[in-house]
C-alpha cells in the first residue's frame, strides 16, 4: 500500500512538470515562437503575463486586425501589436496597440515581421519566466529528484512487502 502511494505521488509530481513544460516547448517543434507579454499595450486581447504563440507568415498576406510580432532592431527586442494597415507598395505595416490611442510612430518593414499571433495562454508567460529563473530551475530540479527518490522508495517498499 505504501509503495502504491509513493508511486502515485512521484507520478503526479512528474506529470505536473511535464504539463508545465509542454505548452512552452511542444509548439516550438511545429515552428511557433513563444513570447511573454510584458506590457499592457494589447490588453484585453493579450493579457500581461500571458504567453503568445507566433507562427511564421508572409507579411503581404497579413490583414487589418491581425496581431503580429515584429523585431525592433535593438538587442533582439520584439513588440506585438495589431495591424491597422498593410501597405503592399511600401512593404510596410502600420500597427497599433489595442490599448494605445494612436498608431505606432514608425511603420514596420516586412523584413522585421517575426510572425502572426495565433493564440495566447494567460499566465503561461509569467510561469515560463519563473521557470527560467534560478529559483524556478532549482524547483524543477528538486521536483524531478524528489520524484526519482519516491520511485526508488516505492521499489524498496515493494521488495519488503514481497519478502513478508
Amino acid at each position: 500500500m505504501k509503495a502504491k502511494l509513493l508511486n502515485t505521488v512521484a507520478t503526479l509530481l512528474m506529470l505536473a512538470l511535464v504539463l508545465v513544460a509542454l505548452p512552452l516547448s511542444l509548439p516550438r517543434i511545429f515552428g511557433y515562437q513563444v513570447y511573454h507579454v510584458l506590457t499592457s499595450s494589447m490588453v484585453p486581447a493579450l493579457p500581461v503575463g500571458g504567453a503568445i504563440y507566433v507562427a511564421p507568415c508572409q507579411p503581404q498576406e497579413l490583414q487589418t486586425g491581425d496581431i503580429v510580432t515584429f523585431t525592433l532592431g535593438v538587442d533582439h527586442l520584439v513588440e506585438t501589436h495589431r495591424v491597422i494597415q498593410n501597405d503592399l507598395a511600401a512593404k510596410q505595416l502600420v500597427t497599433k496597440g489595442d490599448a494605445n490611442s494612436q498608431p505606432d510612430v514608425d511603420p514596420v518593414e516586412y523584413q522585421c515581421i517575426v510572425g502572426k499571433v495565433v493564440f495566447c495562454l494567460p499566465h503561461m508567460g509569467a510561469i515560463a519566466q519563473w521557470i527560467q529563473s534560478r529559483a524556478g530551475m532549482l524547483t524543477c530540479a528538486c521536483v524531478f529528484a524528489l520524484s526519482a527518490l519516491l520511485w526508488a522508495l516505492a521499489d524498496k517498499c515493494k521488495e519488503r512487502e514481497n519478502c513478508k
